[in-house]
């Protein structure tokens, strides 16, 4: 029995890649499609472009406060600096 729950978790190890490739597409076609509605109900691309960010905001955030909640180190001034220069030069 052990054998076999190895050999599931050996498929889906080697899937995992494949599954997440797909569902970025997924992601990026359903993105596609409501710009192309939201720009042909005449929504500003700046606009659309806060909205996207702030869902992002929304969806990402609480996984990473959670999953690196122990990782994280604490937010120094020169920690805050190197963000902030980054944010800058993108």
């Amino acid at each position: 029995m052990e054998e076999q729950n190895g050999s599931k978790m050996g498929f889906l190890h080697k899937v995992k890649p494949y599954l997440a490739i797909v569902s970025l597409q997924f992601g990026y076609s359903g993105m596609y499609v409501i710009t192309m509605v939201s720009f042909k109900h005449g929504m500003s691309h700046w606009i659309l472009s806060v909205y996207r960010h702030v869902v992002a905001l929304i969806i990402i955030a609480p996984f990473a406060f959670v999953l690196e909640r122990k990782i994280r180190p604490k937010m120094t001034l020169p920690i805050f600096l190197r963000i902030v220069a980054l944010g800058f030069l993108e």
